[in-house]
């Protein structure tokens, strides 16, 4: 029997895949219903599975799916930072849709109303906010690469650690952005406090749940519990730098 090469990478092939590049042996003619079956309803269902798998990873178990990640279970997950950013256009979609719903609610009750200076850098700030966060994470990483260093995992491995957990914190908020909206249902107004009042609470109970389970073993309840609060609080004051920082380029 002969020798099958790779038709991608021509190594020597067996079993069902190359052993260098990943082709499959079996290759065919690309006809019409292989390319409408296969190639397209195929690969958006491949890659529905895998957001749809990190997102469920990301809410149910974010520190122990970060684990799993960095230690090469991959193949299920669909890139996190492709995902970030996938979930923040999604979340300035939805924004935009209720500012705009705001302005044209607005526009029945009051005309040539001029907003502030200082105002408008806030809001502009609030509108992108999940972006800004994003270019934050290198530094929240660090925190914890400073705090939760027992493991020995390098500094890029605290980078998918938290942008995993970041995952989690932008579906979170995509849910509290959606409550909004029903400002403009009389009889279900009170939800829309989700955002201001819930929420904030949620998303650090989420940080202390993802922390733990991705380092709650490596310490004592009590140097855990410890570490949290500092890397809490050095987010709060950094979170506050950032704002200061945005909204002083903004004004100038």
């Amino acid at each position: 029997m002969s020798q099958i090469n790779c038709l991608n990478c021509e190594v020597p092939m067996s079993g069902k895949f190359c052993s260098n590049c990943g082709q499959k042996i079996d290759t065919h003619r690309i006809t019409f219903k292989h390319f409408i079956f296969h190639d397209i309803l195929h690969g958006v269902w491949h890659v529905e599975k895998g957001i749809l798998f990190t997102l469920k990873e990301a809410i149910i178990r974010p520190g122990s799916a970060a684990l799993d990640y960095i230690a090469g279970k991959r193949i299920r997950y669909y890139n996190v930072f492709y995902l970030i950013l996938l979930l923040i256009g999604l979340g300035i979609f939805i924004e935009n849709q209720y500012l705009y719903s705001i302005e044209h609610y607005a526009s029945y009750a009051e005309t040539d109303v001029v907003a502030e200076p200082d105002s408008v850098a806030l809001n502009f700030i609030s509108k992108y906010i999940k972006f800004f966060l994003a270019l934050a994470i290198p530094v929240f990483s660090f925190n914890s690469f400073i705090l939760f260093n027992k493991r020995k995992l390098f500094y890029s491995e605290h980078l998918i650690i938290f942008g995993m957990m970041y995952l989690g914190i932008i579906v979170l908020t995509l849910f509290s952005n959606l409550m909004d909206f029903f400002e403009f249902v009389a009889p279900l107004v009170f939800l829309c406090y989700f955002s201001t009042t819930v929420m904030p609470f949620l998303v650090v109970v989420y940080l202390a749940y993802g922390f733990y389970g991705a380092f709650g073993s490596d310490y004592k309840k009590w140097s855990f519990a410890l570490r949290l609060l500092i890397y809490i609080g050095l987010i709060f004051v950094e979170l506050k730098l950032l704002g200061l920082i945005l909204k002083s380029i903004l004004l100038n």
